[in-house]
């Protein structure tokens, strides 16, 4: 077998890593040298992809195994080159699916690339045999055939690969090739087909010449009326391709491979983010719009690792349309925000509001959208009088913009009016909240998910004020809504949970606060997959609940477990850490040990003091220290 030099591949890049069965390696031969010469078209190269700018050839592919090692292991030199290849080719076959290192190199790859960039060549045999008793005939390896878990082993979840299919009944020789190539290139499959259509015209050509002179004058008369159709189908080609899309993606690519029963909205979001990479590179503005659509969908369902994966490798292309691309730019900050990271949120609104221009005339509801996510990071990060600066910038410029959506106003107001309840004004934050609830019922109806939230957030201002029976209230209705149209996993069920169980701790009912800050610190857990400064808030809360209780060791448990959340999640000092002390303090003082407990008060108060923590938020807590 040929291939790259052993002292040629340290520090080289690949286009693509050839897995494969030695079995197979005629055929495997003939797709390297394939690929290797295959010429993209002229329009193509250099145009942005999630790639980088295409390249004229996709030019070095690596599949050397002369040398596979003994050890059951894939050795550096292998290890080496698939962390170095952008994509990974599986030519699938029954001799290549039982193959231990087709296996082992699918497995490094996804653990080191992700699963976005393995591309299946189907040679013989037949996909999701397996599961139709036919083991022998399988050609798809089971790392191929699953996704990877959270362990980054294989979990049940099918993998649903990009396939092209060499067979006669499938795709064809060359038709596969085509496919793998875009893939590869990631450029529209179309652009090529017509390249290869335009190659055998001109060969053709070639053969008749001499025939068409005749045809000339002919020529020339039909040239100006083929301009002007053209001109008017230019028009609605848009249209025609958001269409062709959006019809595309709820139709199973193949039969043989996925379960109807089984597919999900989740699986259609996947399958969307992936051909809106592949298919419509040549439609720019239609492409970032559906990846904004699907980036949005996830974040949506708190699915903010998806969201992330759908959006940042569209970003060259949305920093290339300049104002057209900041909407996704928005969509990846809220995905940030959301995951915890507030500096990478804050920077992506920087870059999206670069993009937009100096003129503040101008984009006014972008604007809006990108100033309510800075007010939010603001927000989560204790930061009031900056979330309200930023949460006023927002409902100006959606003054300024036209036909802007109830549902967006609805979304600010109630963000504003949580801003508001935390300075404690009280009377404000109501207003801001009644007027967010109603236009959130007239956008979406009473028993929306908005309108739970709302109420979630108005149940948040009435516990604050001290007014615990209406708190109740509204956040029992909430909760009944928000149960009834969201997965019992989703995060705004835990924030809900959270509102209620420091409502019942204010009441007196600490044993109830405990069954619900326990079940949102679970969900919550589930969710972000590691340390949150929110699983650390929760649980700061629930310390009080055990301590309420007379539980003081389980209350000083869950204070540590709090701040070990704290220190992975925000990684310095933050003014939370002096409310945990002042929490801790409470706990303390609670079993009787006065003198710790004002020690840890003296210090959570000079913290936030130190760390410049909003002055509201610091009244609160040194009244809370004035009566130990």
């Amino acid at each position: 077998m040929t291939g790259p030099a052993k002292d040629e591949g340290a520090g080289r890049s690949y286009r693509a890593f050839i897995s494969y069965s030695h079995a197979d390696a005629a055929t495997v031969r003939w797709l390297h040298r394939a690929i290797e010469t295959f010429r993209l078209p002229a329009r193509i190269v250099g145009q942005p992809t999630p790639l980088g700018p295409a390249p004229r050839r996709l030019i070095p592919l690596f599949r050397d195994r002369d040398e596979l090692p003994a050890s059951g292991d894939l050795g550096h030199e292998l290890r080496t080159a698939l962390s170095r290849s952008l994509r990974l080719i599986v030519v699938c076959s029954p001799r290549s699916a039982r193959s231990q290192w087709v296996n082992e190199e699918i497995l490094t790859f996804k653990r080191m690339h992700g699963e976005a960039g393995v591309l299946a060549l189907i040679l013989a045999g037949d996909p999701g045999a397996t599961d139709r008793g036919k083991p022998d005939e399988e050609c798809f390896p089971p790392a191929l055939r699953y996704r990877l878990g959270p362990d980054n082993e294989l979990s049940s979840e099918p993998a649903h690969p990009i396939a092209a299919d060499m067979r006669r009944e499938g795709d064809g020789r060359r038709g596969a090739l085509l496919k793998l190539i875009a893939g590869l290139a990631a450029v529209p499959l179309d652009q090529l087909i017509q390249r290869e259509a335009q190659r055998r015209v001109r060969r053709a050509g070639l053969l008749v010449a001499g025939s068409l002179t005749g045809m000339a004058v002919t020529g020339a008369l039909a040239f100006e009326a083929n301009r002007q159709r053209l001109l008017a189908e230019r028009e609605s080609a848009a249209a025609r391709a958001a269409s062709s899309f959006l019809i595309g993606t709820f139709s199973i690519s193949n039969p043989a491979t996925e379960n109807p029963r089984t597919i999900t909205a989740l699986s259609i979001l996947r399958n969307s983010a992936e051909r809106a990479s592949l298919e419509l590179g040549d439609q720019p503005d239609i492409r970032l719009r559906l990846l904004g659509t699907v980036g949005e969908a996830y974040v949506n369902l708190g699915l903010f690792d998806e969201a992330r994966n759908a959006l940042e490798p569209a970003l060259p292309l949305a920093r290339a349309r300049g104002a057209e691309g900041a909407p996704v730019l928005q969509t990846l900050a809220s995905a940030y925000r959301n995951k915890g990271d507030f500096t990478a949120s804050l920077n992506t609104v920087a870059q999206a509001e670069a993009l937009l221009g100096p003129n503040v005339g101008e984009h006014s509801e972008i604007r809006g959208d990108l100033a309510q996510t800075r007010a939010q990071v603001q927000q989560s990060m204790a930061n009031y009088s900056a979330a309200e600066a930023a949460f006023q910038a927002a409902l100006a410029h959606y003054a300024e913009a036209k036909d802007v959506k109830p549902r967006k106003l609805a979304r600010v107001y109630l963000n504003y009016g949580l801003t508001l309840s935390s300075l404690g004004h009280d009377e404000r934050a109501r207003a801001a909240l009644i007027k967010g609830l109603e236009l959130a019922r007239r956008a979406t109806g009473p028993k929306s998910r908005m309108t739970g939230q709302a109420l979630s957030v108005l149940a948040f201002n009435e516990r604050a004020a001290g007014r615990y029976a209406e708190g109740k209230a509204h956040i029992d209705e909430a909760i009944s809504i928000l149960g009834g149209v969201l997965d019992p996993d989703n995060p705004i069920i835990a924030d809900a949970l959270s509102q209620r169980g420091q409502i019942l701790y204010a009441q007196g009912e600490p044993a109830l606060a405990i069954k619900d800050f326990d079940r949102a610190i679970a969900i919550l857990k589930q969710a972000y997959g590691g340390p949150h400064f929110k699983i650390g808030s929760i649980q700061g809360y629930l310390a009080l609940a055990q301590s309420q209780l007379g539980d003081t060791s389980s209350a000083l448990r869950s204070l540590d477990e709090s701040k070990r959340n704290y220190d992975a999640h925000y990684k310095k000092l933050h003014v939370n850490h002096g409310d945990l002390l002042v929490q801790r303090a409470q706990v303390l003082a609670r079993a009787g040990r006065r003198q710790e407990a004002r020690a840890d008060c003296t210090e959570g108060l000079s913290l936030m003091r130190r760390l410049e923590a909003d002055d509201a938020f610091y009244q609160t807590a040194a009244g809370v220290c004035a009566k130990i």
